[in-house]
């Protein structure tokens, strides 16, 4: 049989199944857009609770497109692989501001480790009660 009469052989729903793929190919072009990625980076540093960090974050607002640097301590660590979101908690003109940044997003362009701390537990959700001194980490040496 020549290729020509296989086509035409073909089950019609086979045939719907293909014009169905390029829309799929669109929607994950419009996820990238939005800021998820499809596999882990690479560029980011090894984590842990307590770390100090600077994350630094493009915001688009307006139409017009910045970097906006997030500096404070990982609080906690959610997931594994793609979906890896870091909850950072940092101190701003006495009130404190926590935001959750999903590591391998686009928008995320680096992250810096300023320094490791001392902590024993996965999650410092106690670091939100104290406060001014009291919330003081120890730094690794």
């Amino acid at each position: 049989m020549t290729e020509e009469k296989k086509k035409s052989k073909e089950h019609p729903a086979d045939k719907s199944e293909a014009k169905k793929k390029p829309a799929a190919a669109h929607e994950n072009k419009h996820a990238k857009e939005a800021g998820t990625a499809t596999a882990a980076r690479a560029d980011v540093p090894a984590i842990r609770p307590g770390d100090e960090l600077k994350v630094f974050y493009r915001v688009i607002e307006a139409g017009k497109e910045r970097t906006q640097i997030y500096e404070g301590t990982v609080i906690a660590i959610k997931n594994s692989g793609v979906s890896k979101t870091i909850t950072v908690r940092k101190n701003s003109f006495g009130i404190a501001v926590e935001r959750i940044f999903p590591l391998n997003s686009t928008l995320v362009q680096k992250i810096e480790v300023k320094k490791h701390t001392k902590v024993r537990r996965a999650k410092l959700f106690y670091l939100r009660k104290l406060k001014g001194k009291a919330s003081r980490l120890k730094e690794l040496r």
